[in-house]
């Protein structure tokens, strides 16, 4: 029977010593909030910088819509050595240059000018000027009144250039949302996993200190061998439970360092801290409501659809229209030179107004694209109300599983308490030999179990509060994140 005692000692020591050693593998390990951890992620995901690049990228379609408003310039010039028909050589020297601008109205406005200089040997008539020197300068204003009114193409493509970094924008944000939820899993599930380790770590004290008391009860002939006996099968059990799940935290550590841009066997301890979060208990639901749509990626992103879908609908109610435009032009002529009654040096003034019409005789197709348009826009603002409707329901439902989650919360608390004192009257009957060792057992398991649920309980909470708090985007407050580049 000593030779038995011995070895269950000697055996229990050694586990334990190297339990303690894997338990322990770190001097002083990281204490890591959620937040914390998830600021790690953010500070090491290379996806984030891409994602920003893709809102800068979009940003500058901005300008190049921008600068359709602007002067455009031509110019063109020459010089010219011509034999005609007849066999007269002729030099011509000529030259033009023009601006023209469309303005946010859908107007334009165009000023030309150009030079000739012409020299000939010889002139089929002797009135004309050689060598003769021309200019033309022409100022035009177009006015669209039908299609190209207020200038749908410009307003088409600011629109959807702003569209274009919402959804980029809304990208960014989703990317981020998934980087959190991600986050939120591994961090919990490590959270889990540490206190049943920590519950295991304790358990196996108590049946380690359970062996020990039993052994000199036995030495003093006031336990029995099955008293020993039982003692070391829960010792081993709680072993057992122990290694598991020492293999289960290196999993997750190595999961969760990964994630946070760490060496994988850099040790930490998630640490519960509700400070950090929202406490919604006390705000109105409407109000929560408001905040989750206005950080929602999905509804940012269909907002930016719904705006495109707007903008395409409007440019091809104007592609319909008739072609109706008003032109004014004024210009002045100047020509000089010299033949043979002597030097000529003419110019006048000119000026008019031009109505321009075009339509398109069918317009079917025309007539089709508008209805796509539409049906578009309507899919837009369908998938708009379902996102809001989800939301909303996501919202309601998790505010109601945190109400239930701190009531539970409370009735764990008092079976803890209450499986702790029954514990504390066991052992007291043991000493005097009223309790027998497999009653104490049972109660000693009864009362981890109670412990465990409660620390998964409070997990739980945790974890609802972190579901909340990145439905309402309110997590980023405390975030340190660069929005710029």
């Amino acid at each position: 029977m000593k030779l038995l005692q011995a070895s269950i000692r000697i055996g229990g020591v050694i586990i334990l010593a190297m339990s303690s050693i894997t338990v322990s593998a770190a001097d002083k390990p990281d204490a890591l909030t959620f937040p914390q951890a998830l600021q790690q992620v953010i500070d090491t995901y290379p996806t984030l910088d891409i994602a920003r690049l893709q809102v800068e990228q979009a940003r500058q379609d901005m300008l190049k819509v921008e600068s359709s408003l602007g002067w455009q310039l031509a110019a063109q010039g020459g010089l010219n050595h011509d034999v005609s028909t007849f066999g007269i050589p002729s030099d011509t020297t000529d030259a033009f240059a023009g601006l023209n601008r469309t303005l946010r109205s859908g107007e334009s406005l165009g000023l030309s000018g150009s030079y000739r200089y012409e020299d000939s040997t010889t002139t089929i008539s002797p009135l004309l000027p050689n060598p003769s020197e021309s200019v033309n300068l022409d100022l035009n204003y177009r006015m669209p009144f039908g299609q190209g009114r207020n200038n749908p193409q410009y307003v088409q493509g600011r629109v959807t250039a702003e569209a274009t970094v919402l959804l980029q924008q809304a990208n960014e944000l989703s990317i981020r949302e998934q980087l959190a939820n991600q986050s939120r899993d591994v961090f919990y599930s490590a959270a889990s996993v540490r206190a049943q380790l920590a519950t295991a770590q304790s358990a196996v004290d108590r049946a380690r200190r359970l062996l020990r008391y039993v052994n000199e009860r036995f030495e003093l002939g006031l336990a029995e061998e099955k008293d020993i006996l039982q003692s070391d099968a829960q010792l081993q059990s709680r072993l057992s439970d122990l290694r598991a799940l020492q293999v289960a935290w290196e999993q997750q550590r190595t999961t969760l360092n990964r994630l946070m841009g760490r060496p994988w066997d850099a040790e930490f301890i998630p640490l519960l801290d509700t400070a950090p979060l929202m406490k919604p208990s006390s705000e109105p639901k409407p109000t929560l409501v408001k905040e989750a749509e206005a950080h929602s990626p999905g509804l940012l992103g269909n907002q930016a659809r719904v705006i495109q879908n707007e903008a395409d609908l409007q440019i091809r109610r104007d592609t319909r229209k008739d072609k109706v435009d008003v032109v004014l032009s004024v210009g002045g002529r100047a020509t000089s030179g010299d033949n043979v009654a002597g030097s000529i040096d003419e110019s006048d003034v000119a000026g008019g107004v031009r109505l321009e019409y075009q339509r398109a005789l069918d317009k079917r197709g025309l007539d089709a694209g508008i209805y796509q348009a539409q049906l578009n826009l309507q899919i837009a603002r369908e998938d708009e109300r379902k996102l809001r409707e989800d939301l909303h329901y996501s919202v309601v439902g998790l505010l109601s599983e945190v109400e239930a989650n701190q009531l539970s919360l409370k009735a764990h608390e008092r079976r803890v308490i209450s499986e702790e004192k029954k514990v504390d009257e066991a052992i007291e009957r043991y000493r005097v030999g009223r309790e027998a060792t497999d009653r104490l057992i049972q109660f000693e398991n009864e009362m981890q179990i109670a412990r465990l649920a409660l620390d998964q309980e409070r997990i739980a909470l945790e974890r609802r509060l972190t579901n909340l708090s990145i439905l309402l985007g309110r997590i980023w407050q405390s975030i340190e994140y660069d929005k710029g580049l």
